[in-house]
């Protein structure tokens, strides 16, 4: 059995999660609406042996209670702006990624992992100009909500288009 990627972190993971808890903890003293999902997995699509490319970018799963906070945090709102804070190590990318609907005062933050093993195709369409989405869902794929992200950048490791 292949070892969850977080499994031999001494505090990295830990850390994300702190941050995404803190940050939303601020938008919380401003009376922002704010969920906190926490994924059981993550993974950069389309994967390697993926046939079918749905969307380019990070897929998420999480549990059902969470994905029915998320649901209701983003029905009928518009998120316009988001920010990530990342750090690469040992070939894990680490995000704290923030969704913002400015408007509304709602914010979904999100730690996040994923293996740079696992991005060549992500990579290679995102250099191509494809339009990076994070897809948030329960274990039911075809359930779910996708928050776009034009600006790939701060989501990606420092010099990610090298790798290409």
């Amino acid at each position: 059995m292949e070892k969850h990627p977080l499994s031999d972190e001494s505090n990295t993971w830990e850390t994300v999660v702190e941050e995404c808890e803190a940050l939303a903890d601020d938008y919380r003293e401003r009376d922002w609406r704010v969920v906190v999902a926490l994924p059981g997995d993550v993974a950069p699509v389309p994967g390697t042996g993926d046939d079918v490319v749905d969307h380019v970018g990070l897929d998420i799963v999480v549990g059902d209670d969470v994905y029915s906070e998320v649901e209701s945090a983003v029905e009928g709102t518009a998120f316009d702006e988001y920010e990530s804070f990342r750090a690469v190590t040992n070939g894990l990318v680490y995000l704290a990624l923030i969704v913002r609907a400015t408007e509304d005062e709602v914010a979904v933050c999100l730690p996040l992992y994923y293996r740079l093993a696992e991005t060549d195709r992500m990579f290679s369409l995102l250099a191509d100009g494809a339009t990076m989405r994070t897809k948030v869902h329960p274990l039911d794929p075809d359930k779910g909500v996708e928050f776009v992200h034009e600006d790939p950048e701060p989501l990606l490791p420092p010099d990610w288009d090298a790798e290409v």
